[in-house]
C-alpha cells in the first residue's frame, strides 16, 4: 500500500501541474502580445519609410522644377542615392524587428504553443533563430534604440 500515492500527494501534484499550465499560459500570452506590438513596429517603420520617401520625392521635384537644364539628372541620381539610404536603413530596423518576433515564436514553441506543429512551415524550415542576436546589426548605431524597442522617428 506504500506504493500507492495518497490524497495529499496527488493534490500536491496536480497542484504544480495547475500551477505550470497557469504560469505556461501566461507567458504564452505575454509572448503573444510582444509579437502583435513588435508587428505594429514593422507596419509603423513601414509607413515612416514612405513619409520619407515622399519628402525626398517632393524636395528633388522642387530642386529640379527651379533648376535649369543641365543639373536636373545630378539632382535625380541624389534623390536615387537617398531613396536607396532610406531603404536600407529601413530594411535594416525591419530585420531587427522580424529576429525578434522569430525569437518570441521560438519562445512560444518552446513552452508548447499549439502553434509548434508548424514550425518548418513557418519560418522556411530554418530552426536556428536562436543564434541571431549579432547578424549585423552590431554595425547599425541604431541597434541598441532597436533594442530598446524605441524606433528612431515615432
Amino acid at each position: 500500500m506504500s506504493n500507492q500515492p495518497t490524497f495529499l500527494d496527488t493534490f500536491k501534484s496536480g497542484s504544480k501541474r495547475f500551477a505550470t499550465l497557469v504560469a505556461d499560459t501566461g507567458a504564452k500570452t505575454m509572448l503573444k502580445t510582444d509579437v502583435a506590438f513588435l508587428e505594429r513596429d514593422i507596419k509603423n517603420r513601414k509607413h515612416t519609410f514612405g513619409i520619407q520617401i515622399y519628402d525626398i520625392l517632393q524636395q528633388s521635384s522642387a530642386k529640379s522644377s527651379s533648376s535649369s537644364g543641365g543639373n536636373s539628372d545630378n539632382i535625380v541620381f541624389s534623390a536615387s542615392d537617398e531613396i536607396q539610404n532610406a531603404y536600407e536603413e529601413c530594411k535594416l530596423d525591419i530585420e531587427t524587428l522580424e529576429k525578434k518576433i522569430d525569437k518570441k515564436r521560438v519562445e512560444m514553441r518552446a513552452i508548447g504553443d499549439d502553434g509548434g506543429h508548424q514550425q518548418s512551415n513557418e519560418d522556411g524550415g530554418n530552426n536556428d533563430t536562436s543564434g541571431g542576436d549579432d547578424d549585423g546589426e552590431s554595425a547599425s548605431g541604431r541597434n541598441a534604440e532597436l533594442e530598446s524597442g524605441i524606433l528612431p522617428g515615432y
